[in-house]
Parts: C-alpha cells; structure tokens; sequence
C-alpha cells in the first residue's frame, strides 16, 4: 500500500497509485454533520475514516475569514458583532444566508476611493512581521503523514477587488489600467513575502501551495482571455514559480467556466486545476481529462450543485465512480467535491462519495 505522499506525488507525475488520492473540504455545517453521523469527535478521526490523504494548515486566507486573526499580531484587524475588519482594512458583514452555508459578505474596501496610482502606494499595507506563524509546527508535525497544504489564498483577483469594491475595480481595469496593474502588483508583492516567510520557516514540510482566483461563471468567463493574461497571469506566474523554488507544488481554485483558461494557467506554472466545477459550461470531466489531462492533474469533480445535495446515497456513489473512471485514468487526479462540502448535502451523501473513492 503506498503512503499518502507516494500516492499523490504517483498521480501528479500522471501514474496510476494504488487507489485514487483523497482530499476533503466542507464547511463548518457538513463538516458538524458528517462527525454527527460518525460519532466521532475530531478532525483526525474523519480524515482518516474518509482515507483522506491531505491536510490544510489551519490559515490559509488572510482577508476572507477569520481564520488568520489568531495568527495576526497587528491592530487592524478585528471584530466587532457581526462586522469584521481584516488586515488589508476591508470592512465584512457575516453572511445573511441560512445556516447551511458559512459565507461572509466584503461590504467597504479601504480603496474604494482610489484615483491614482499613488493611492495605492501609499496605503497602508499589512507587514509580514505582524503574522506569527510558528504554532504551524504542531499542526504539520501532527499531521507529517499527510500531503500538507499551505501557503496563502493569494487573491490576486479576489482581495484586489474587495479593496476597491467590484464595480470600481471593473470600471478601473478598463479606464485606468495601470493603477489596476499597480494594485495587483502591490497584492502580488505582500503575498510573495507571506509565502516566502511560511516555506522558508517550515522548509521541505510544506507539499502543496493553494491559492485561488474565480475567473469564471457558471456559463463563462468574468474577463476576457486577453485580460486574464494581461492583468492576473503575470503574478500567477511570478507567486507559483516562488512556491516551486521552495520546492512545493502548485494548486490553483478557480470556480466556474475555465476550460479555454486552462492552458494558460499550465503555463504559469500550476499544476493541480480545483474544483472542476462540471456542471458549469465546458467543464465536461472526459473533455477537460482530453484537452489537458496529460498536462495537469485534476482537484474535485464531484458535484456539489445538484448531484450531492439532491440525489440519494446509491446515486451518489455511482456517479463518485464514474467520475474517478474518466479523471483518474492515467492518473492525474485527486479525488474531492466540486467546491467545498455545503450544508445542504446529507451525510449519506458525504459517505457514499467517500466509500466510492476508497474502493477504486
């Protein structure tokens, strides 16, 4: 049987392991349930019940949630009721959906009105030496057994747009260009910096860095191929080749429509495509595993908009099969939901897909 590192570093080099890798990522909500329907109590103990072959370092995003404040040193970020400062300074309202889901919504960004380039300059910035990261240690120590995932979300699209608000930002990436550019590249520089102090602290202990960037709909892409390559792609390049000199490998989230982005993100260096969002235009897993399959390896599959949440148990760990059949043939494939596990899905469901990855 081989080890979770062995199997995974077989399906990235596009060889077929001795079953298919694993990976888990739920909510709070699925994640209470599926230990409810378990019994059990802890995180390990549902890792290992699933096969789950990897483990996420406890902060992963610096902005989005409140995951980084134990971690954060500085006097920027905090809380207060249902408001959430982070610390680039956005302003966050806890999330008004039921309590199936965990989302919170970017509701004031300190750039909002910004006119120039030097509005960005001279802002304030969070400092690397504000985070302290050490507690780390005990995390991977405890989890060494694992395909480790660090590093950080380094929203290049996403915080730069929470910072300015949406609608500005759209308006300035066509009628001002370069303070686009210069934000972009100001978020590109405080991530290169937070990645280099994490790899270099925890050196050859970190497998994977993960980062995200939703270039696409569920019918298309949100900017044209031109501005993906113009605006994002020069920072994906610059963040993935830090994280392969400290010798990690790279995976990018994108969600939606990005089949024709695809090669373009390889190009950049990324290595592992999440969440294969199937149900959204061009994103048919035999088509994708055609196009690229031998070029990238593949993260999720498993839909979570309607197969998951709507279909019984027997169902669900057909289809989990179906999908394993095409993706992980050849290997280059990490079993794993389409986006992360929502409240809204049973724990039957949550099991049947797992039972069905740990018998291919």
């Amino acid at each position: 049987m081989m080890s979770s590192k062995e199997r995974f570093a077989a399906a990235l080099s596009h060889r077929e392991p001795d079953r298919v890798p694993i990976d888990y990522l739920a909510s709070p909500q699925a994640d209470a349930a599926v230990k409810k329907y378990y019994d059990i109590n802890t995180e390990t103990e549902l890792l290992d019940i699933l096969g789950s072959d990897f483990y996420y370092l406890s902060c992963r995003d610096i902005s989005q949630n409140e995951s980084c404040l134990p971690f954060y040193r500085g006097s920027r970020a905090k809380i207060d009721g249902e408001r959430r400062i982070c610390p680039f300074g956005i302003e966050w309202q806890r999330g008004a959906y039921d309590s199936k889901f965990a989302v919170d919504d970017s509701i004031q960004g300190p750039l909002k009105n910004a006119q120039s380039e030097s509005d960005i300059l001279e802002y304030s910035w969070p400092e690397v030496s504000e985070f302290d990261f050490s507690a780390f240690g005990s995390e991977i120590e405890a989890n060494r057994g694992r395909v480790i995932v660090g590093g950080f979300w380094s929203g290049i699209l996403g915080d730069c747009y929470r910072m300015m608000g949406f609608e500005n930002f759209l308006l300035n990436i066509a009628l001002k260009p370069d303070m686009v550019k210069t934000l972009i590249n100001r978020m590109t520089d405080f991530y290169l910096e937070m990645n280099n102090s994490l790899f270099t602290l925890f050196k050859g202990k970190i497998d994977i860095w993960f980062f995200g960037n939703d270039f696409g709909s569920q019918s298309g892409l949100l900017f044209s191929r031109e501005m993906i390559e113009e605006f994002f792609v020069p920072g994906i390049r610059v963040l993935s080749d830090n994280a392969k000199s400290h010798g990690l490998n790279v995976m990018m989230h994108s969600c939606g429509a990005i089949s024709e982005v695809v090669p373009m993100f390889i190009d950049a260096g990324v290595e592992i495509i999440d969440p294969v969002q199937v149900t959204a235009v061009g994103m048919d897993p035999q088509s994708l595993k055609d196009s690229c399959g031998d070029k990238v390896t593949f993260h999720g599959g498993i839909d979570t908009q309607h197969l998951l949440p709507n279909e019984d148990a027997q169902r669900v760990y057909a289809e989990s099969r179906r999908i394993i059949d095409i993706m992980s043939a050849g290997g280059g494939y990490i079993f794993a939901p389409s986006q992360i596990l929502g409240g809204d899905i049973p724990a039957e469901n949550i099991d049947a897909m797992y039972r069905a990855a740990r018998s291919c």
